[in-house]
């Protein structure tokens, strides 16, 4: 299936221009469909008792850890299901031991909740979270190394800054990091379902991803990739006992087994599934998942990335011949499906500017951390040209320069 072939994947297509994946992304009909066939199969309980019916949804929700090992080259067995972004880390702020005096680095153009989390750790155990400055928007792995010392202990970070676009050079951060000791939790969000990412080549910790943006899934259900590293030295935050080992003959028949007693040795998995809640989870969003993750690996993530990085070229293109400033980058090693720019003179009017645009149907956002951002534009693989100058042609007829 080519990039354009999928268009026909997203209805919400057909009434709109839609370039706004980084805020909240076009579900893909399977996944709508999958949703419903597993709604279908709820209501109805086919299976020949209720504990059968159960073992079946947890069945299917392997589909997306599947999926999401050919997506990113990793191992299933590295590989848990999470709520959302937020959730991954979470687990990750959690697990990773930490006393006081430790420091964490952030860098100043983050999404909130990527330091939300160690902020908590601030306030209970005294750790630093110490500030990687970026200069105007850019971030490159020395800024992170000039801010290490011997207390370190972890660097959370996106691999793609929110509000510029600009991509990070993982793989060195994650020899960085490596060699260093240093937990690596990666905020992957903006990253994976558009740009190529192979877990073996670069390292990192916790990889953490919801599936609402650029995975096109619904909400609720996202992934995250676990190091070896974490598997052997750390412990979850809480335990369920669906990331134990089965029991023979199954869980079916163990809760049929009259001798069964709570108080016994629990052996766990080392395995991914252990960090998950590990009960009964997201199933609904898990097959959701599964089925817009299919739809990426059908595509193909080689061709997904030629089609966001033309795009995304087209409309550099296009803006370099209005008024705009550019804030991403022009070099296409840092650059992302995400374009960021400034058309006028201030924030407020490009916020007004945007408002317009949205009126229009054209879906796109506004964005800033630190003072750095502008308007934003999410081109995926489901986009086309037209889509692109459409939009240019909007935000010049909006301002006035048309």
């Amino acid at each position: 299936m080519t990039p354009n072939e999928a268009r026909r994947e997203f209805p919400g297509l057909l009434d709109k221009v839609f370039l706004d994946a980084a805020c909240v992304s076009l579900t893909a009909e399977r996944a709508r469909a999958a949703i419903s066939r597993f709604l279908d199969m709820a209501v109805a309980c086919h299976a020949p008792d209720a504990s059968a019916h159960h073992i079946e949804m947890d069945r299917m929700r392997l589909e997306p850890i599947q999926q999401t090992a050919r997506l990113l080259s990793a191992s299933p067995a590295n590989i848990a299901l999470v709520e959302s972004t937020t959730h991954g880390l979470n687990i990750a702020a959690n697990a990773i031991p930490l006393q006081r005096g430790d420091n964490v680095l952030i860098a100043d153009t983050e999404f909130l909740q990527v330091a939300i989390p160690w902020d908590k750790k601030r306030e209970t155990l005294g750790i630093e979270v110490r500030p990687v400055r970026s200069h105007e928007g850019a971030l490159e792995v020395a800024d992170f190394e000039a801010a290490m010392d011997a207390r370190t202990r972890a660097v959370c970070v996106s691999s793609v800054q929110w509000c510029t676009g600009n991509r990070l050079d993982m793989r060195a951060l994650g020899e960085l990091c490596r060699s260093r000791g240093v937990w690596l939790v990666v905020d992957a969000i903006q990253e994976i379902g558009a740009m190529a990412v192979d877990v073996r080549a670069q390292y990192a910790d916790f990889l953490v991803a919801g599936g609402h943006k650029w995975l096109n899934a619904p909400y609720g259900c996202g992934i995250m990739v676990l190091s070896d590293r974490v598997l052997r030295e750390l412990e979850p935050g809480s335990y369920g006992y669906l990331a134990m080992a089965e029991p023979e003959g199954g869980w079916g028949e163990y809760f049929r087994t009259p001798t069964i007693t709570p108080y016994r040795r629990y052996e766990f998995e080392r395995s991914a599934k252990q960090f998950e809640i590990a009960g009964t989870a997201n199933y609904p969003g898990a097959v959701g998942l599964g089925a817009s993750l299919s739809l990426i690996n059908e595509v193909g993530i080689e061709a997904i990335e030629r089609q966001v990085r033309r795009l995304g070229g087209l409309l550099q293109d296009e803006l370099a011949r209005t008024r705009a400033r550019l804030v991403s980058a022009r070099d296409p090693a840092a650059r992302s499906g995400i374009t960021v720019f400034q058309y006028t003179n201030s924030p407020r009017e490009d916020r007004a500017l945007v408002e317009e645009i949205l009126r229009q149907k054209v879906y796109i956002s506004i964005r800033y951390t630190s003072n750095v951002g502008g308007i934003r534009i999410s081109t995926h693989f489901y986009n086309d040209e037209e889509d692109v100058l459409r939009l240019v042609h909007t935000l010049k007829r909006c301002a006035g320069d048309a």
